[in-house]
């Protein structure tokens, strides 16, 4: 594989360096080394440099400068530096998304910050409740769940005029559809009219291995029936595995959507007594919401 760095390019002839005869002065100047190479051939080999180097080109002459403006690939690549972004390999055989693409969503996205007012603002109030509740904004709207009084909020702050505007509270006690249970995380998606609430029942007499988790699925502006585009209320959960001298406790968890998919992560310490010790475990399990309710894709 050829592999060069700018000063290696920089001392590779791109002109004929020996003195020209009499004929060759009267005829029109033709390029040698380098810049006779055909252009693909030259973008193909700049994209070997790091993207500093590419610009530093750029610079040396009008053809280095037309190859780079005429190459999607070599633009690209500096555009990704310049972002201080990481090429990742090509992985989905089914994405034909082309460079020329890729860069133009590259630099609509950084343009975007140019079009930002920041002389531009609005105050929101939110409820002395809601004041250490977990938030997040999602297509316009600002969402709230308090863990520790077992209620939350959505309501609109920057909607698009073509969005659908939703405004709701859930008062205290009012998330989890079974009794004695306990939400711990909520995610909710306006776009799709989505809430899904992670509960968790926990019986006093049993121990920590037989808390019991599970996942409901409903509309935002509904009232507490089946989403209508869900494969069912209740996405399901595998149990927590168990220990022959102990249980295992659940530290932390986090509930995520990204469209039609639903994600669920655990992290679990091994629990012995009053102590908790050892290397933490996680599960994160993925669920089709609108196809099955149970988990299609588990990793531990």
């Amino acid at each position: 594989m050829w592999t060069l760095s700018f000063k290696q390019l920089s001392r590779t002839s791109l002109y004929h360096d020996s003195e020209p005869s009499f004929h060759e002065k009267e005829m029109k100047p033709r390029s040698t080394g380098f810049l006779a190479l055909a252009e693909e051939l030259q973008s193909y080999i700049l994209r070997s440099l790091p993207f500093q180097d590419i610009l530093r080109c750029t610079s040396v002459c009008k053809a280095l400068r037309q190859t780079y403006m005429s190459s999607s690939e070599l633009q690209y690549i500096t555009e990704l530096g310049g972002q201080q972004l990481l090429p990742v390999p090509d992985t989905d055989l089914d994405d034909h998304t082309s460079i020329s693409k890729r860069l133009q969503l590259l630099r609509d996205k950084a343009h975007a910050w140019f079009k930002f007012d920041i002389q531009s603002f609005e105050t929101v109030s939110i409820p002395e409740q809601f004041h250490d509740a977990k938030t997040s904004l999602a297509d316009g709207h600002l969402c709230l769940f308090n863990e520790d009084e077992q209620s939350a909020k959505i309501f609109p702050i920057l909607p698009k005029p073509s969005q659908q505007k939703i405004e709701r509270d859930w008062p205290s006690g009012s998330l989890c559809s079974i009794p004695n249970a306990d939400s711990i995380e909520v995610f909710m998606d306006p776009a799709q009219n989505l809430i899904a609430i992670a509960c968790m029942i926990a019986n006093e007499t049993l121990g920590m291995d037989d808390e019991r988790l599970y996942i409901d699925l409903g509309a935002l502006d509904g009232d507490g029936g089946v989403h209508p585009e869900a494969a069912g209320k209740t996405l399901f959960l595998s149990g927590l595995p168990r220990c022959e001298d102990g249980l295992y406790a659940i530290e932390n968890w986090k509930l995520e959507g990204f469209g039609r998919h639903i994600a669920f992560r655990r992290s679990l310490l091994f629990h012995e007594g009053g102590y908790k010790f050892g290397e933490e475990i996680w599960f994160l399990q993925i669920w089709d919401w609108q196809r099955s309710t149970t988990s299609s894709v588990s990793f531990a």
